[in-house]
């Protein structure tokens, strides 16, 4: 194993024996104690960092840090897209507001009907192990989810909802991540400062019959969420000449345990 991997295995189980907050041994004491350069030992420590397994203060030292959660979006030859693994933590929902609101015309062309078609918003406060990580808004077609049950989505799996409900079964989406500023709603909901940055997700959905039947928004707090992507680059993945695309697949997407966001389970 190579001096790098040890000092990381070796600082994780530290990490993992100490609570948010408390501190670990100096660079120093570390490099002497595991017998590496303090330049080696510094790059393991700048990952763990960046990671949110360690908080280094000036003056002060490191200490345990709350890391991020990941969500892995893995392609491959035989998918159509990415399969969302669940992510870490134990999800749990808290719904903020919901109306039926008739659409207007970009909403509309998100979901491929007319203006003025009924259609249901559900916003929601998603907490992981109960912190807050995400604000999200979901809008579906009215007509698909009569006399829907708010209590199941703070209890379970929207996706789930619709499929064992309505029978509406999410076979593919498409996803798109930006970075933005939170608003002052934003920044209370999650618990960080006005225009802090976040990782907003927004997912256009189609069912079994290629219909689209979901649009949401969800905002995650950037410093605890962070999303990976396992591509396949041979030309004969499913990319176009040497590199592979991956499209999310809504049916793991939101059994992530985070949002209902081709992000977890929704």
């Amino acid at each position: 194993m190579r001096k790098r991997d040890r000092a990381r295995e070796y600082l994780i189980g530290l990490i993992e024996a100490r609570a948010v907050g408390q501190a670990i041994p100096s660079e120093r004491q570390l490099s002497t104690e595991l017998g590496i350069s303090r330049p080696t030992l510094r790059a393991v420590v700048d990952d763990l960092i960046r990671d949110g397994w360690l908080v280094r203060e000036h003056g002060r030292g490191m200490f345990v840090g709350s890391p991020k959660i990941v969500q892995e979006i893995v392609g491959g030859p035989t998918s159509r897209g990415a399969a969302y693994p669940l992510a870490p933590g134990t999800w749990t929902s808290r719904v903020l507001d919901h109306a039926v609101i008739p659409a207007g015309m970009t909403l509309g062309s998100r979901l491929r009907v007319t203006s003025g078609t009924p259609v249901l918003r559900i916003s929601r406060q998603r907490f992981v192990d109960g912190e807050a990580i995400s604000v999200e808004t979901i809008h579906v077609l009215d007509s698909l989810v009569p006399g829907i049950d708010l209590g199941a989505l703070e209890s379970g799996s929207f996706y789930g909802l619709l499929r064992d409900r309505y029978g509406v079964v999410p076979t593919d989406a498409e996803q798109v991540h930006e970075a933005a500023a939170a608003s002052a709603a934003e920044a209370a909901l999650l618990g960080v400062a006005e225009g802090a940055p976040v990782l907003v997700l927004e997912r256009v959905a189609r069912d079994q019959h290629g219909r689209v039947f979901e649009f949401t928004r969800a905002v995650y707090r950037s410093d605890r969420y962070r999303v990976t992507t396992q591509l396949s680059l041979s030309p004969g993945s499913g990319g176009s000449g040497s590199g592979g695309s991956v499209a999310a697949e809504v049916e793991h997407a939101h059994e992530w345990g985070g949002g209902d966001t081709v992000d977890h389970d929704a």
